[in-house]
């Protein structure tokens, strides 16, 4: 398992950079577009129409390519307070079984995204008028991206035989 892992994970490292520079870009936009509907709407007093659909779109793409990186850092908003008590093999079959409901959640995701992208593929945003596919395409494209992210980690992890190990992969 440890061989499949080391095997997906290097070759996402160009997918990772890829995503790392596409949410570092979507972030700029996002800022700069609201710091000028900001400026246009209180200085000039003449609101842009499109500026708060487009940030809110941006802030979809941003939240779901996010996602990916926060599964492989294990950094997701969790519950862990008894973790931390419980013994090694105990949080280590946690842990797996956190990661196989996270495969399972980001298989739906892909697959009734892929679903509503087809049934709404002839539809347009209002104010921008640009196909909601842009939008929507964010679900499945993160979706897999977070399913490879927990696939990598649940190999990993189901190869570890102690608890330095494991803390090293997820972060204890």
């Amino acid at each position: 398992m440890q061989a499949i892992a080391r095997f997906l994970d290097s070759h996402m490292i160009f997918v990772r950079r890829l995503i790392k520079t596409i949410i570092i870009s979507l972030f700029a936009i996002q800022v700069l577009v609201v710091f000028s509907q900001v400026i246009w709407r209180f200085v000039f007093n003449n609101p842009f129409s499109w500026s708060e659909e487009l940030a809110r779109y941006l802030q979809v793409w941003l939240i779901l390519l996010t996602a990916s990186v926060c599964i492989r850092k294990g950094r997701h908003l969790a519950v862990d307070f008894a973790t931390h008590v419980l013994p090694f093999r105990i949080n280590k079959i946690l842990k797996l079984i956190t990661m196989v409901c996270i495969m399972g959640f980001t298989w739906i995701l892909i697959i009734f995204s892929v679903q509503m992208i087809l049934i709404t593929i002839h539809q347009i945003t209002p104010a921008m008028r640009v196909p909601i596919l842009v939008v929507y395409l964010a679900f499945p494209v993160a979706g897999i991206f977070m399913f490879m992210e927990s696939l990598i980690v649940f190999l990993k992890l189901a190869g570890v035989k102690d608890k330095a190990g494991f803390d090293a992969i997820y972060g204890g």
